[in-house]
């Protein structure tokens, strides 16, 4: 693709933002190279190449707002999605939830190529909305999945962004739909008492969670899962809350509900408190003000 179509079609959008994209989290090395991008209307869409530049490095560990798809291409990868693992193969899909902890485990000593959709899930029906919880993480090569990643660079080279726009969503629309029936099991390695934990966090995020509470509950020491975290998830575990209670109190708040009603609910110590948070994870204020 030529470099002033990239241009044309990398527009700026109030939904991301490259701070936006990274909650509470590090930022990927800066050796990565967009074949093209495109970003609109709360729906971004990118073909990466990292060259041969590095040894192993590790993709930081974040989470964020909006969901987002990772279908794999090439190179020497473990992605980690809350403590389970799996090495990638040419043509395996990731998928990662809004809200959900995620890194990647990166040898440059090969090139590292995917294509990555990161989406707002106002751009899904209400059937779609409701069932995207029950999509797998990983999913192996599948010839349907596969023709339709590939056909989507025609799109963009070939449409205006209105046009490209209105096919991407259609098309992940379509592709969510086959993620969604997919039922064969494709487990990475995993923490299964790291799981147990996060399952439970997710399920009482609106309540008050401590690191003593989750230790008494699963019967461990604070150390114990602090270290356990560290190893598997590689963020601290009450910073994962936090984030977490973040990314639901602002979906709340995008539905409709009251800020200050929010912030009670998903228990922060006062409306201060949660302003400070919010500002410090999303750049804006929990009325959508945009604040550098």
């Amino acid at each position: 693709m030529n470099r002033n179509l990239k241009q044309n079609l990398n527009v700026a959008s109030p939904f991301f933002s490259y701070n936006d994209s990274f909650l509470l989290a590090g930022k990927e090395p800066g050796s990565i190279k967009d074949m093209f991008h495109f970003i609109f209307s709360g729906l971004d869409f990118a073909h990466k190449l990292d060259e041969k530049q590095r040894p192993t490095e590790n993709y930081e560990k974040h989470l964020h707002y909006f969901h987002e798809i990772v279908y794999f291409v090439r190179g020497k990868v473990n992605y980690n999605v809350e403590g389970e693992s799996k090495k990638l193969h040419n043509g395996d899909l990731v998928f990662i939830e809004a809200g959900r902890n995620h890194f990647a485990e990166v040898n440059l000593d090969d090139c590292y190529e995917r294509y990555v959709l990161k989406f707002d899930s106002s751009l899904l029906p209400p059937y779609l909305q409701n069932r995207i919880g029950e999509i797998r993480t990983f999913h192996n090569l599948s010839p349907i999945i596969a023709g339709i990643i590939n056909g989507l660079d025609l799109y963009v080279e070939n449409h205006s962004k209105e046009e490209t726009f209105i096919l991407l969503e259609s098309e992940l629309q379509k592709l969510l739909v086959f993620l969604l029936c997919d039922k064969k099991e494709i487990a990475g390695e995993y923490d299964e008492n790291i799981a147990q934990i996060i399952e439970w966090i997710d399920l009482h995020i609106e309540e008050p969670i401590s690191l003593k509470r989750i230790a008494s509950i699963f019967h461990y020491s604070s150390s114990q899962i602090c270290n356990a975290f560290k190893k598997n998830v590689k963020m601290p575990l009450m910073r994962m809350v936090k984030a977490k209670k973040l990314i639901a109190a602002r979906k709340a708040i995008e539905r409709g509900e009251k800020k200050n009603e929010v912030a009670l609910r998903y228990s922060f110590e006062n409306y201060s408190t949660f302003y400070r948070l919010y500002v410090k994870a999303f750049h804006e204020s929990p009325s959508g003000k945009k604040i550098d």
